[in-house]
């Protein structure tokens, strides 16, 4: 039996934290269309905030990168993350919601200063393994949504997160990762930290969402 890459070990170790988001009210709305739009809408600015210090972690990497490949690569993730952006910039005048002065809750806060704060100090490692959970998780979950009759309410998130240019952006950090990593205990904890972020992510949306 051939033996899993480090990347592909680190997501395995954490999937009980992928299996919470899959079933996370928000996602389970998310894909049957029930999903409220203040809901749906203050995860779009949440996330809106988020994108541009995932951008900026980006950047950190291309400037930090010791070979023109590694900045290369850092430089096309960063360009996938700014056509990422334009998602909610196109959905957002139609749901109401406005990305001007975003005011970030707590846990976009705590997970964006977790990646800034990773990306200048940390090994290019450690900055990876931050990293390539948000690009592995959205992946999955927009394959596993797309593989099941969803509503076409938020079929564009669904779209965008399973489609081919994305998921190519997954594999390019998660061979990154293999490429970079050192199998270290530090990274193993930076990947299980970003996934406990990423669900209390959701989570924050749904919770307060509902007061917007």
């Amino acid at each position: 039996m051939t033996e899993s890459s480090f990347a592909q070990r680190l997501w395995d170790d954490n999937r009980d934290l992928a299996d919470a988001c899959l079933e996370h009210p928000f996602l389970v709305g998310l894909a049957d269309g029930s999903l409220s739009e203040s809901r749906y809408g203050l995860f779009a600015q949440q996330d809106h905030f988020y994108l541009d210090a995932y951008a900026r972690s980006y950047a950190w990497g291309a400037v930090r990168a010791h070979d023109w490949g590694t900045r290369r690569q850092f430089g096309s993730l960063l360009a996938g993350i700014l056509t990422e952006g334009t998602l909610h910039e196109q959905t957002a005048p139609e749901l109401g919601v406005s990305l001007e002065d975003v005011q970030p809750l707590p846990a976009a806060r705590e997970y964006t200063d977790f990646l800034l704060a990773t990306a200048a100090t940390g090994t290019i490692g450690e900055h990876l393994a931050a990293m390539a959970p948000c690009a592995k998780l959205y992946g999955w979950l927009g394959t596993r949504l797309a593989d099941q009759p969803y509503d076409e309410r938020y079929g564009f998130w669904i779209d965008m997160y399973s489609g081919p240019g994305y998921l190519e952006k997954v594999e390019i950090i998660m061979d990154m990762l293999d490429q970079h990593g050192e199998e270290s205990a530090a990274e193993a904890i930076k990947f299980r930290t970003a996934m406990e972020l990423e669900y209390h992510f959701f989570d924050s949306a749904w919770v307060n969402g509902d007061s917007q």
